[in-house]
């Protein structure tokens, strides 16, 4: 009988052992997916819907956004960077972020005089994902090779997307993955070109080229699938064409017109 008192016991100990453990267990699981949910709940919104994997990727990372001619106006910077803080979150003072938003000239100012070559500086110790420059200034190109000779193959281990460039065309072309321009349309009276570009929204391409560039992790390779890539950049009633340079009557491999 006393034999069967223990042994009755010891199960009901074993039973009671399990469930704290298991109740234990639930409970952290609890705890752990609801701090999950909370992490998440905080991330801007482009990047709740990347993969844990992909947020580890970018863990410490930027993606340099310069924006230049036609996009560095009161404005468009506001809008721009309401959009991209929003989205995918804008790095300041005072907090880290995926995105290193640049305005030219103001960012590029050394001793009160504009140095577009203090982007090596700027950037040097970042560890990036990329770059993105809208509306290239003059010499841009430059700071890019020099930052291009900084690396052991010459080659820069992220992506560069230029669009609407006002820099020399083949620096650009020779330092971007790809080069994005506007067929412009000559006003008839003036004789002049516009740079309005009808039914646009810069941050729309901003958005779109952020994304693809979160997912590419290395440079675009410069193939026949690289037209395509850069139409889906676009809002998809936008035709694009290559490049034909007007002297040559070359067609380039990486910079494209859309209508």
């Amino acid at each position: 009988m006393f034999k069967k008192i223990v042994k009755s016991f010891i199960i009901l100990s074993l039973i009671s052992s399990i469930s704290f453990v298991a109740c234990k267990n639930e409970k952290k699981s609890v705890a752990s997916q609801s701090l999950s949910e909370a992490v998440n709940e905080n991330l801007p919104e482009k990047l709740k819907k990347i993969s844990v994997e992909t947020q580890g990727y970018l863990e410490g990372k930027n993606i340099v956004v310069i924006l230049g001619y036609g996009y560095n106006d009161e404005d468009n910077v506001s809008k721009i960077r309401q959009s991209l803080n929003s989205n995918f979150g804008v790095e300041t003072e005072e907090k880290s972020a995926l995105i290193s938003l640049l305005v030219y000239p103001e960012d590029f100012m050394v001793a009160g005089k504009e140095r577009i070559s203090s982007l090596v500086d700027k950037v040097e110790d970042k560890n990036l994902a990329g770059m993105i420059i809208l509306g290239s200034p003059e010499g841009l190109h430059i700071a890019l090779n020099k930052l291009q000779d900084k690396t052991e193959n010459g080659r820069l281990p992220y992506p560069v997307f230029t669009l609407f460039s006002q820099d020399d065309v083949l620096g650009s072309e020779s330092t971007s993955d790809f080069v994005l321009d506007y067929a412009h349309k000559t006003n008839t009276i003036e004789g002049e070109v516009t740079d309005f570009i009808p039914d646009f929204d810069a941050t729309v391409i901003l958005t779109n080229s952020i994304s693809q560039m979160i997912e590419l992790r290395e440079p675009l390779k410069a193939d026949s699938g690289l037209q395509s890539f850069v139409e889906n950049l676009l809002d998809k009633n936008r035709t694009l064409i290559r490049y034909v340079d007007g002297e040559t009557g070359l067609q380039s491999i990486n910079h494209f017109i859309f209508e």
